[in-house]
């Protein structure tokens, strides 16, 4: 026989023979058993509520059979503080099944936690409409506003109306501002003549709209902005290649007979003479130079006599009274 098995077998023979040691027998055994299989050998036996000490000390290590346990000793104790304790500390138990046999008790605290149930596990309707039915409205209101959904807001709103609850009317408004449409809420308060309850709600509405417009208009100065600097930018740029490309270079030339004809660099002439270039009739290059009388050559010699390169002289004879 494994060692386990003596323990369960300990436990059987406590509850039957020893059931107010049981608890300490149960304490010294924490660390060795199994949780659910003890609270099963328990409830097979029909002494659950001796083993409460037992189940409060394990209840942290969050065993659902413990948790399912406890919750079920509580219920039958009527102790819906300690319940609500349970059910906010450990999650791990039947949520659906516990918040189902809640709604049916005829404590209004224990109806109040199965609407509780209900919102932690996303069920916003059934928790809103049980939330109704025992005339909790601040519970339902906050429930409207931790769903974040529309239709149970609204749904909410138009019960309200119904029932001529014209302050919830306005808290619901105030708590579900930000999922109730505006249009709805001041269609129902004028069908209705309670408009009056309905106005704090209208006036932030448009003074929201009013920013988010304000908003919008200032993004758009701001862009159109950017927009014009930088077309001004891209114009600026391109402004210089445009005159670059459309216009005619203005580099001056000088005619032909003036080049190198009578006009040079100072003189009356340039580097040739009157009719012809390095080999002119009687003259070099030129009769008058760099603002003198002469040249480089005497009047009637230039690098050749009276002809160029080819004439009756070539470089003979050139030179001699230039300089």
């Amino acid at each position: 026989m494994h060692n386990t098995d003596v323990c369960y077998r300990s436990v059987q023979y406590y509850l039957s023979e020893q059931p107010l040691l049981v608890n300490d027998l149960l304490t010294s055994l924490i660390p060795r058993v199994d949780h659910s299989r003890v609270v099963s050998l328990v409830r097979n036996m029909n002494h659950l509520p001796m083993v409460k000490p037992y189940l409060v000390a394990v209840q942290e290590k969050n065993v659902q059979a413990v948790n399912d346990a406890l919750n079920e000793l509580l219920i039958e104790e009527e102790d819906f503080e300690a319940l609500r304790a349970s059910v906010d500390t450990h999650d791990n138990f039947d949520k659906l099944a516990l918040a189902q046999q809640l709604e049916k008790s005829d404590l209004l605290e224990f109806r109040r936690i199965a609407a509780y149930i209900y919102k932690s596990n996303a069920k916003f309707q059934q928790s809103v409409e049980l939330s109704k039915q025992d005339k909790l409205f601040k519970d339902a209101i906050q429930t409207a506003a931790e769903s974040k959904r529309q239709d149970v807001a609204e749904g909410l709103l138009e019960y309200f109306v119904q029932q001529g609850l014209k302050e919830a009317f306005a808290a619901t408004l105030y708590s579900c501002y930000d999922i109730i449409r505006p249009d709805v809420a001041l269609e129902m308060a004028w069908k209705n003549q309670i408009i009056d309850f309905a106005f704090p709600f209208l006036i932030q509405v448009f003074r929201e709209y009013t920013g988010k417009v304000d908003t919008l208009f200032k993004d758009y100065d701001k862009n159109k902005k950017e927009e014009e600097k930088k077309a001004n930018e891209v114009t600026n740029f391109s402004q210089p290649q445009e005159l670059y490309l459309g216009s005619t270079l203005q580099i001056g030339y000088a005619p032909q007979e003036a080049a190198y004809g009578q006009g040079g660099f100072g003189g009356q002439q340039g580097f040739g003479g009157q009719p012809a270039g390095f080999g002119g009739q009687p003259q070099g290059f030129g009769q008058a130079g760099y603002g003198q009388q002469q040249g480089f050559g005497a009047q009637q010699q230039g690098f050749g006599a009276q002809q160029g390169f080819g004439g009756q002289q070539g470089f003979g004879g050139g030179f001699g009274g230039g300089f």
